[in-house]
């Protein structure tokens, strides 16, 4: 027998190592004959760059990456003969790459947990492949700085979806002490800080949030922190080391740079920015390779990685649409069904698709809770494990599901006949601690903004996985919907997407009927000669190359490199540096300000300069109020006058692009109007119906630390002062003790608005009051009284959001339509609040 083996031994080897000449000499799997255009360009350009430190290559999804990826590190593999590693986000990823290398002869070696490593990794002849996990750990094979490990110097290290690795890695540096699993050290430190949380008038929530009745997150203040910190650090290395060993050496020496956060469920220390120089296998590397999706904003590969500014702002990236999948993206909440009809049509739909046409169906979910919703008709694989067998079932084609999958938004592919249908149900905020601080820090700040585009192009990227694929997908949930309606976030998705989903908004505009739905979808599935023309033409009007967001860049950047000044013992010149970016940068938003100033604030805290530190929290809270509160008294500043009350609304319905989308903005926000809701997310929501009604309000208590629990100004002289007792027993009276929480708050009101009437309101579930409480002219909001309030509201909003009629005409309609609904400032004080009686 001929021994090709031997035959191409025997040859003089020539050294390759341009990555697209490696390619060309591969074996090649079936069907696979070239290099996408977009491919070969980043690798052309790689080339020419492959020594610098850091490498930024953007791909669409789809487009590739894995396989550039490989190329490149054989190239390395072949230049320099060092070891070199490449690093996947999950697990699933890893076995997926090394299938992919598999399939065109590029030799790769798993990591393998419990042994040494292979020695095809240390000789260079082998990529090493591994999860993040894998690699930034505090007992990590790779070595520690400063551990008793052997250090392992790599020649280049290429990290896989870099731009949603920020999560992934915090995490490894993350120390959670989980009150599931232990109880009493829950209990220990937290109520360590309890005063500290007196102290700030915050020890209602605090209670709330310890007893498990409020879903919220506390930080603990810094300065809180700064005390006690020593004693939470014994309390662990004389107790949880064990249990935290792959973080414990990350941090040990490190908390003075941490955040630390309490919710009902854990008491979470973790550093403000991944400690990565811990690990010299990465921070020392000579050639790190980052490779991202083609969005504009890349600032989260800088905070993750301390990545260099000058790279990040010049990635490698190709203007060709090779790559980029066949996409219907269609929105049930804004055809001209009921919104709260959706749900029940979408099960009905999902199992027509699977169950009679045998087309495979995956629903993507934001949580274990909306999973089980959808059991019923749906399969739901809660484990890991589960879920990477339903998936090998799928893109087998021995199942077609349907299958749901709750919080996997990356390490799924599903190409092909694998999934042609992809639900994707509600807003993806992120699951971990970090992710829920951020969204109450900054709301809807950009910051924010950005990482949720990235978890919804991660989504509903999970369908179609390349050029000639297609896929239906399906955005659903109140909350999703009213986002992507905004005009203002779709400019973080990629332009891709961005245009796919006009596209959809168009259509599913015109859609009015189940039938007249399913129609439009198999025109998709059934690949009609005109849905696939218009999509083509459209994608290639609409596509652009999506600009780099350089002032995301510069503020990840002042923010990295004052964190390091920080830890260094530069405390000066880290004050310096970010005070200069804040007065030089006319671009920066409040919220990032007031950020930056927290920051501030906090390193001259350590550096024990009180005046700077008090001055500096003192504006970072006047730029935001979900900052910490200063230590020193907050004046007050009074709300600005309202406008006219039709304008102002019809403001707020403006800035969706399809009017519906407000409406669904406003279901979402009303649905914590319930007794079952938080303290925290019945104030924000009363607040927050009273700026959809066309008024200013705000929450003085949550704010200030005096006042009402909510304040509406109506108009240039009303005001409603508001007291919610929203989780009162529905039979329990108002008490005297109460009622006067109320008349401090009222005679607050009458200091800060002199020129204005008050009206004193009390959000209670009934309408009685003890006999030893004077009620007076104080008035009750009750269930009945707030249901039948969003009832009218949302009955106005409907005609509002499903008129076709011109902005001028709606603001018209909108003055007509509030004295006949009954929500004019006197109307709305005459007919929904109600005098209290005796029990």
């Amino acid at each position: 027998m001929i021994d090709f083996k031997k035959l191409r031994e025997s040859k003089n080897q020539q050294i390759i190592i341009n990555p697209k000449e490696i390619f060309r000499r591969l074996p090649k799997p079936l069907g696979i004959n070239d290099l996408y255009t977009s491919q070969a360009e980043v690798l052309e350009k790689w080339f020419k760059h492959r020594n610098d430190k850091d490498v930024v290559i953007k791909l669409h999804t789809g487009g590739g990456k894995t396989l550039v990826g490989l190329l490149i590190a054989q190239s390395i593999l072949n230049e320099t003969h060092e070891p070199v590693i490449y690093i996947c986000p999950n697990n699933q990823l890893v076995e997926q790459t090394i299938i992919k290398a598999n399939e065109y002869g590029i030799p790769t070696v798993p990591y393998s947990k419990g042994s040494d490593f292979h020695d095809h990794f240390y000789t260079g002849k082998s990529v090493l492949v591994c999860n993040y996990h894998a690699l930034f750990n505090g007992i990590s094979k790779f070595g520690i700085r400063g551990g008793g490990k052997e250090i392992i110097r790599p020649g280049a290290i290429i990290l896989d979806d870099a731009h949603v690795a920020f999560s992934i890695v915090r995490d490894t540096f993350t120390l959670k002490i989980e009150r599931t699993e232990d109880e009493d050290g829950y209990n220990t430190l937290t109520n360590l800080f309890r005063n500290d949380f007196k102290e700030m008038s915050k020890l209602g929530t605090f209670d709330d949030i310890v007893s498990g009745h409020d879903f919220g997150i506390l930080e603990v203040p810094y300065w809180s922190w700064k005390k006690k910190s020593s004693v939470v650090h014994e309390f662990i290395r004389a107790n949880k080391t064990e249990e935290h060993k792959f973080v414990w050496p990350l941090i040990r020496d490190a908390f003075d740079y941490c955040h630390v956060l309490i919710t009902k469920d854990s008491f979470v220390i973790t550093p403000i920015f991944p400690l990565v120089d811990m690990i010299p296998a990465f921070y020392d590397c000579k050639r790190r390779i980052f490779m991202s999706a083609t969005i504009g904003d890349d600032s989260a590969i800088i905070r993750t990685f301390e990545a260099k500014i000058e790279y990040v702002e010049k990635p490698l990236s190709s203007k060709s649409l090779a790559g980029v999948s066949e996409r219907m993206i269609l929105t049930p909440e804004l055809m001209k069904f009921n919104m709260n009809d959706v749900p029940e049509l979408l099960h009905k739909l999902t199992k027509h698709v699977s169950e009679k046409l045998g087309i495979a169906t995956v629903i993507l979910v934001t949580s274990d809770a909306v999973a089980k919703s959808w059991e019923a008709v749906a399969n739901y694989p809660k484990t890991p494990a589960k879920v990477a067998e339903s998936v090998k079932l799928l893109q087998g084609g021995t199942s077609k599901g349907p299958y749901v999958f709750a919080n996997r938004y990356d390490g799924i592919d599903l190409p092909n006949d694998s999934c042609r249908l992809l639900i994707s149900s509600g807003l993806p905020r992120g699951t971990s601690d970090y992710d829920l601080y951020l969204a109450n820090t900054f709301m809807n700040a950009e910051l924010l903004n950005n990482n949720l585009a990235q978890r919804i192009e991660q989504g509903i990227g999970r369908g179609a996985r390349g050029p000639g694929d297609y896929c239906v997908v399906i955005i659903t949930g109140k909350d999703i919907i009213s986002w992507l309606s905004r005009t203002s976030n779709l400019r973080f998705l990629t332009s891709s997407t961005r245009a796919q989903i006009q596209m959809g908004r168009e259509i599913s505009q015109d859609i009015d009927s189940l039938k007249e739905l399913w129609e439009t979808i198999k025109r998709c599935l059934d690949r009609d000669k005109e849905w696939t023309e218009y999509h083509a033409e459209t994608l290639a009007e609409y596509d652009s190359t999506n600009d780099i967001n350089i002032n995301a860049l510069k503020l990840a950047d002042i923010e990295r490199k004052a964190f390091r000044l920080f830890r260094d013992g530069y405390f000066e010149k880290a004050i310096t540096s970010i005070n200069k970016y804040c007065e030089d940068t006319d671009s920066l938003d409040v919220n990032n300000k007031g950020w930056l100033y927290q920051f501030i604030a906090r390193i001259a805290y350590y550096w024990e300069n009180n005046e700077v530190f008090q001055q500096f929290q003192k504006s970072a809270y006047a730029c935001n109020r979900n900052l910490l509160r200063p230590q020193v008294e907050i004046q007050y500043v009074p709300l600005t006058l309202p406008g006219k009350q039709a304008e102002a609304l019809v403001e707020m319905i403006n800035k969706y692009n399809n009017r519906r989308g407000h409406l669904a903005y406003f279901d979402e926000m009303v649905s914590h109007l319930v007794p079952e809701a938080s303290a925290n997310q019945f104030e924000q929501a009363l607040a927050d119906l009273g700026v959809v009604l066309g008024f200013i309000t705000e929450r003085p208590d949550k704010t200030y630390g005096k006042g009402p629990d909510v304040l509406w100004l109506l108009n240039n002289e009303l005001g409603l002062v508001i007291e919610a007792k929203s989780r009162k027993n529905k039979k329990n009276a108002l008490t005297k003790e109460q009622h006067g929480q109320l008349l401090e708050a009222f005679e607050w009101f009458k200091k800060e608005y002199p020129t204005y009437k008050g009206i004193r309101v009390s959000m209670h579930p009934n309408l009685i009051a003890t006999k030893s409480t004077t009620t007076g002219e104080t008035k009750a909001l009750t269930y009945n009284k707030l249901n039948e309030l969003i009832s009218n509201v949302r009955n106005l909003l409907v005609d509002l959001c499903e008129s076709a009629i011109s902005d001028e005409q709606l603001v018209i309609r909108c003055e007509k339509l509030l004295e006949t609904s009954k929500l004019t400032p006197q109307l709305i004080i005459k007919n929904y609040f109600v005098p209290f009686g005796v029990e």
